[in-house]
Formats: structure tokens, sequence, C-alpha cells
């Protein structure tokens, strides 16, 4: 694509085509595949690191939870600058954008543009489904879902340029407010240091990604998004609980790997060894050849 090469050799990073089902590797596929209620959990290679991650991932997740009533309020602050008549102020309303638009919000767009009050697989097109643990190389704030129809695992943006990274998903995010604010496409590349053709594709591709000419317009009220967002996080809270306790019971009852433990080991393996028969050295056991 045209776009994505202008992309890579701006900002000198390889970018590749994806599609949202090849994001992901065949182990995290079969890590998801384990997260429904019916199937068994199995014992993971190294289940300290696995529930030190589980720890880490509760913890995130309260967090962006905690402050959900703060980036609702960010948001609605940037819909009242979008509400201002084109062109006006735009300087004012550029510093504006930047003071309320972080990397929560930048997310939290995303997915009231994309999907709006019902989420849905890309896949299926089902919104039978559930949120799960992201993955350590992602935004905590870049929700993951798997469908339970046909069981496919997406993120908000997987299936979009913005999944790549290319640019990063604030600079996307700014120059989606600000053609909110304005239709120079130069002013535009001026304030984010791009060419002017690259913020065209840009816009296009913001507008087909959305289908819409700026960002929230069909922005959620406080009680829909937050019984949308309680929703989503009430479930992954369960699962990452019952993932916890799991690992929790299973490292506690498991022996540890210790000199003294290896020790023990040695001397009982060695009772029950039968007496050696022939010539050996002292205390081995072993035969002398």
């Amino acid at each position: 694509m045209t776009f994505l090469n202008d992309l890579w050799k701006k900002f000198n990073a390889p970018v590749t085509n994806k599609k949202w089902d090849d994001t992901y590797s065949d182990s995290e596929h079969s890590n998801s595949e384990q997260s429904g209620p019916e199937q068994t959990l199995k014992v993971p290679t190294h289940p300290q690191a696995t529930l030190k991650q589980t720890e880490s991932d509760f913890q995130k997740n309260e967090e962006e939870y905690q402050q959900k009533d703060h980036v609702l309020e960010n948001l609605k602050a940037l819909k009242e600058i979008l509400d201002k008549p084109k062109e006006e102020a735009l300087e004012l309303r550029f510093s504006n954008i930047n003071q309320h638009l972080g990397e929560p919000e930048c997310h939290e767009t995303v997915r009231q543009d994309r999907f709006a009050n019902k989420i849905q697989c890309p896949s299926c097109q089902s919104s039978h489904l559930k949120r799960i643990a992201q993955l350590p190389s992602k935004s905590p704030y870049n929700h993951r879902y798997e469908c339970l129809n046909c069981g496919a695992v997406f993120n908000d943006d997987s299936g979009t340029p913005l999944e790549t990274g290319v640019p990063p998903l604030n600079i996307w995010m700014q120059c989606w407010y600000l053609m909110g604010c304005t239709d120079s496409l130069t002013y535009i590349a001026a304030k984010l240091n791009l060419e002017v053709h690259v913020i065209e594709k840009m816009a296009n591709q913001l507008r087909k990604i959305f289908n819409a000419q700026k960002p929230l317009t069909q922005f959620l009220g406080y009680e829909e998004w937050r019984k949308q967002s309680e929703q989503m996080h009430k479930q992954l809270k369960e699962d990452l609980l019952k993932q916890y306790e799991f690992l929790d019971a299973n490292i506690a009852t498991a022996p540890k790997d210790t000199a003294e433990f290896r020790r023990q080991q040695n001397l009982r393996r060695g009772q029950l060894l039968p007496p050696s028969s022939g010539t050996g050295a002292p205390g081995t056991g072993k035969k002398r050849f």
C-alpha cells in the first residue's frame, strides 16, 4: 500500500500488512482457547512467572477502571472543543486537545468511534464476547477480547492501520481531532511535523475506519459508558481471580527445587537402591572395570 510505504519511509520503521487474525501467534491463540469456562486450566511451564503476570494484569485492570471517570471527563472536554466552529482559535484548541488527550483517551476514542455502544467481532460480527488480559507487549488501554461465538481474539485496533504503531497512536488521534477543528491539511501537517500527502492519506484512512468526518460523533453518555465498562471489567476481574487462585494453589503445593531438597531426594533414592553386587568403589555402588 502506498500509504504504508510513505509512513515506512517517514518513520524508518518496517510496516507489515497484517490481518487481524494473523496478529497473534499460535501460542497466543492456544492460550485464548483455554480461557473458556468449559475448559480445564493447564499448569504453565513457569507458574511463578505466570502468577506474577496475572498479578500485573489484575493491577492494571483495577488502575484503568479507577480512572474511568477521569477519562470520560476528558472526552467530554474534547467533545466541547470539537463542537466549536471550524477554523476558530486553532492554536488554543490544539493546545487544549493535547492537554486532554493522553494514552487512555486515545484508546477510548478508538473504541467510541469504531464500536460505539456495541463492540463486535471483526470475524463474525458477533457481540457475544468477553474481555481478556492484554499481552505484555501491548498497551493495557488497548482492550483485548475473545469472541465466544467463533473463538477469535482481537484488539480495539485490530484490522486497521492503527495497530502497526506507525505513526504512534497519539499522532493518529491528534490528526483525527484536528480534522474536527480545521479543513486545512497543511495546518495539521505543520503541527504534527509530517508531509501534507501523508496527512491526506491518514485522513482518508481515519474516515474509513470510523465511518465519520470527525471524532466522537456517537459519543456515549455517562450511563451507557459506565454500564459497558463495568460489565467488561467485572468479567475480566473474575477470570483473572480464578487464574490467580489456580496458579497460587499450584505453586503452594509444588516441591521447592533447592539444594537441600535435591540432597534429601538423593538420600531417599540411595536408601531404595538394592545392595551392589560385585566389587565397587566405596560408597558408589558401582562396579570397577
